[in-house]
Formats: structure tokens, sequence, C-alpha cells
């Protein structure tokens, strides 16, 4: 897998702050990907890997959620679940972080391998990665698709290669690279297509490289790639199931009143780094093409195609950023072919390329907490271990304690936790798989606004708990008043979906709220652990309850005193008690 063009016409052989460019790419890579835990769906992946560790075999019936009994489910991420469960069987939590760095080191890595091969010259390709793995690092979670990113980068690299030096084995190596991708993301249905892109784009003009480059691809090469990468993803458990995955998941979101951000087009969630890497790379193309009437249409195809993915879902940026960064290689090298005689400015060049690796690292690390270069959208932290202040821990604790809990509801983002804390036996209400039972999503969207279906739904399932994030958003209540002069007052959501004649609040801190439901066997422990007086979503209503009635007041500042003694660093409890006590001086 040489060099597109004669490798000592591109680079000279360098000097040190060319030898350290790789290391110093490679470093900021780890550090891009040592990143605290935030992403819910990890959870629920690690209870199914430790189910097919335990059972031996892939789950064909979902086994997690109380709602549906079983409905099939096709685990199309399995063998990522697998690994990430065995990963923490032997190191826990920190194996995953350095299991998610060292694949962000590997992707470092096949980026800069790809970049040179292309051509480009030392600096400009650690540049580029480094801007790529910007570009991408909001998808750095810890999920199936980091992987992913990782296989769309050998993928794209063996295309190359393959271009290059069209060999019948490496159309074998690229058939098994898709059916190992097959069995860890979805995303792997887009290959075929792909390498379609790719190996057409050879045979546009200029698509084989320079006239010293020999032949084009075969016609036969290309014909016969996308049928046999096709054939390749039916290498999974389910066969051709796997194939409707994106079809059920995008059937179960469609219509639905709310909206998951990961979805959102690109112009409706912005990211900056992004929007400059596309930016970058449209001003390196016009580029190119002025100055060396070239711009490569494999690459180029690929890219474009990838863009499309990004601007419908900001979920697929990251794919553009892998796919980009080899489009710009092509570039680069076409540029660099083309000023081979005169070679001081790549070695000018590294010591500049250095010193934004370094500016990047520190950007990571320590991010600005205003202005044009602070981090949009997902909040991630360097470290190890679960982000703080995001999964109930506490509150988890307190169902695992509470004797006869039956079954729970919970927030979506909930879900998962619960699953990976106390499944087995405990089940879930919902989690994050859209996909296994898209049913359950539009009846919780119709039963949110009628009580009668709401009471039905928990009935059905016989629901004996919430375990719920904070929704401050008031909604209007009608409680009384003569026709044409209603009365309304305004609660939020779990005031209204788990009132206080029904339901317990017996917990509560800054993550998540805890409700029990009442029952004549639970009067003496509920009167022992109750919040009767206190409900910290629903402050606004308190505060007015509280305003107009000293005993409501004086029950509260009890019970906050109460909750600042059981968890001194709670942040709600210390605000309400400084609103309670602002009604005391007025």
């Amino acid at each position: 897998m040489g060099s597109k063009y004669p490798s000592g016409s591109v680079t000279p052989q360098g000097g040190p702050s060319q030898r350290l460019l790789l290391p110093a790419l490679l470093l900021f890579a780890a550090v891009a990907g040592t990143l605290q835990v935030r992403s819910v769906d990890v959870f629920w992946h690690l209870a199914s890997g430790r189910w097919i560790l335990e059972h031996g075999r892939v789950p064909t019936a979902d086994p997690f959620r109380f709602t549906h009994q079983g409905a099939a489910w096709v685990d199309h991420e399995w063998l990522f679940q697998v690994i990430v469960g065995g990963l923490e069987r032997l190191g826990g939590i920190p194996a995953l972080t350095a299991f998610r760095a060292a694949l962000v080191v590997l992707l470092a890595a096949a980026l800069w391998g790809g970049l040179r091969r292309a051509g480009a010259p030392p600096a400009a390709a650690a540049l580029t990665a480094v801007a790529a793995l910007l570009a991408a690092r909001g998808r750095f979670l810890l999920r199936p698709e980091l992987v992913s990113l990782l296989l769309l980068a050998l993928f794209l690299a063996l295309l190359q290669a393959h271009r290059r030096q069209p060999r019948p084995g490496r159309l074998a190596l690229l058939a098994g690279v898709v059916a190992l991708w097959a069995n860890l993301h979805p995303a792997a249905l887009a290959a075929p297509g792909l390498a379609a892109a790719h190996l057409l784009g050879s045979r546009l003009p200029g698509g084989s490289g320079p006239p010293a480059r020999g032949a084009p691809l075969p016609w036969g090469h290309v014909l016969l790639a996308p049928p046999l990468l096709a054939l390749a993803l039916l290498a999974n458990p389910y066969g051709v199931e796997l194939l409707a995955v994106p079809l059920r998941i995008g059937r179960s979101l469609s219509g639905l009143p709310g909206f998951n951000p990961e979805w959102l087009p690109l112009w409706l969630a912005p990211r900056p780094f992004v929007l400059a890497f596309l930016a970058a790379i449209a001003a390196l193309a016009v580029v190119a093409a002025w100055r060396t009437r070239r711009v490569d249409p494999a690459t180029g195809l690929v890219a474009l195609l990838l863009l499309a993915l990004a601007v419908r879902s900001v979920r697929h940026v990251g794919l553009f950023a892998i796919g980009g960064a080899f489009f710009a290689g092509e570039a680069l090298a076409a540029l660099a072919h083309g000023a081979a005689r005169s070679p001081k400015w790549q070695r000018r060049a590294a010591p500049l390329a250095l010193l934004a690796t370094a500016l990047a690292a520190a950007w990571v690390v320590v991010p600005p907490p205003s202005g044009p270069l602070r981090p949009r959208g997902v909040a991630m932290r360097f470290g190890v271990g679960i982000q703080p202040g995001l999964f109930p821990a506490a509150a988890v604790e307190r169902v695992a304690a509470w004797p006869g809990l039956g079954n729970l509801y919970n927030d979506v983002a909930f879900g998962g936790y619960l699953l990976w804390r106390l499944y087995p036996p405990r089940q879930v209400f919902i989690d994050s798989r859209n996909e296994v039972d898209p049913g359950l999503l539009r009846e919780l969207a119709a039963a949110r606004s009628d009580s009668r279906r709401w009471q039905g739904l928990l009935d059905r399932h016989q629901v004996d708990g919430a375990l719920v994030r904070y929704d401050e958003r008031p909604r209007p209540v009608v409680i009384g008043g003569v026709p044409g002069q209603p009365v309304v007052e305004h609660h939020t959501s779990s005031a209204l979906f788990f009132p206080p004649e029904q339901f317990a609040l017996v917990h509560w801190d800054d993550v998540a709220l805890l409700f029990v439901r009442r029952t004549p066997g639970r009067r003496e422990e509920l009167a022992a652990v109750e919040y009767r007086f206190v409900q910290p979503e629903d402050w606004r209503a308190m505060l007015a309850r509280a305003a107009a009635d000293s005993a409501v007041r004086a029950g509260a500042l009890r019970e906050l005193r109460r909750k600042l003694a059981e968890e001194p660093g709670s942040r709600r409890a210390r605000e309400l008690l400084l609103a309670l006590d602002g009604l005391d001086r007025r």
C-alpha cells in the first residue's frame, strides 16, 4: 500500500519535528478519547453483554422490559456488547475508559496512515487528522458507533489501497471487515454504497491518479465489490433481518411529539468544529482544483455521501469527518506533488502542527467555559469513571433496598442504568432501544396528554413506583371554576403523573425523584421517609403553598433540613431552603 506519488518527491527525510508528529497525534488521540462515561446507552449494552456471556447465545426476544414480555429483538450490536461486557468483568468502568481511548488512538493511526499513503505531507496529515478527530469528538461516546468510526477508516484505507493496486485478496479482506462490522454497528449497511461510490469514482477522469499510476481499476473489480459486500452483511446471527433495523428505528421515531437531539439535521443543531472542518475541506477542494486542475472523484463521492448523512442527522457527523479526512488527503497530495521541488515549507510547518496539536489537547482537557471556543452540544469531560450528576445512583440504591417494590416506571434515560445495576431480576418500563417496541413510545405520547389514558397505562402494567428525571416545565391544569371562567393552576410532570394522593415521594436528589405507590401495607414505612411538603420539581407550586400556609412552610423547612443532614451537598435542597427563608423575610 505505497504512496500514490513517489515518496521522495513528496516529503523529504524529516527532522526531529517531523518525527514527533505521529507520536504527538497519537497522544492527542489518547487525551481526546479519555472521557468520563455519560452515554445512557452504554449501560444497557453492558447488561446485554452480561446476558450474552451468561447464556452463551445472542437474544432473539427482549429479556429486559416488563412492558411487552419478550417481544422480538434483533440485537444488531451484540458483538460490541460482548466486548464491553467482558472488559467490565476484567476491569470495571476504568477498563472501558481505556478501551475507548485505545479506539480513538487506533482511529488516529488509521487516519494518519490513509493521509500519508495518499501522499499528504506529514504536517498537513497531522493537522488534518487532528481536525477530523475534533469534528468527530462529539461522537466519541462509549457506544458501538465509535468502533464503527474506526472500521470506516480501515474500510476506506483498504479501498484506497485496492484502487492503487487491485488484488482479489483485498476484496476478500474488505468483505471480512464488513462482516465484522455488521455484528458491531448498523452503519455497516452503508459499506456497499460507499464502495460503489469510491470504486466508480476511480473510473472517472482523474480517479486513477497521475498518469504514472498506470491502468485504471478494472471494471470487474468495480462491479464485483458492492454485491460481495452486500452478501458479507448477512454474516450475522439474524441474517436479512439486520437490513430492516434502520427502518424500524426510523419508524419508531416518526411523528412523535418529542425529539432526540441526535436525530436533528445539521442546520438545526450546528456543531462549530464540524462546520469549520466542512469549510476547510471545501476550501481545500477549491484550491486543489485551481492549482492542479484535479479533485479526486473517488474519495470526493464518498465524502459527499457521508456529508448527506451528516446533514440529515447530526449523529452521523463522525462518519463525515472520517470520509472528509480521506478526501483531504488526496487534495493535499495533489498540492504537495505540485510543490515537491520546494520542500522547505514542509519542515517549517511541522513545529506549527505540533503546536496546534498541543493546543487542541489543552482545549480537550480544560475547555473554555465561554467564548467562541466553548464546547457546544454534549458536554464531554476529560477523565475516568462515570460522569457525576447524570445517573440516579443514590435513587437506585433506594430502589434496591425497598422491600416488595414492584414494577417501576422510569424515564428513557434511566432505563439502561437500572438494567446495569438491578437486572436480574428487575426489568424496566422502557430504555433507549427505540426499535424494540415502537408502539410503547406512541402510547406514552398519547397518555401524557390524557389523564385517563395515563392511569390506564399505569394500571395495565401494574406500576408500583416511578424513577424520573426533573422536568420543570409547568403544565396548565384546570382545577375548577365555572363555564367560560376556568380556574387554572400550573404543575410539573411528576406532580401531575404521580400525584401525592396515589404516590409518595420517598427520595430525591439533584438527579432524580423516586415515587412509591401508596398501599395500606406501606403506611408506616412511608410515614417515616415520605416528603409530604417538599416537591423539588414542582417548586413553584410548593413555594406558593408555603407562602399561603405557615404549616406547609414549617413542614417544608423540616424536610429540607432533614435532606441536607442526609446529603449536605444537595444543590436543590440549599436553593429551596434559601427560597423558603426568603418567604419568611418578606
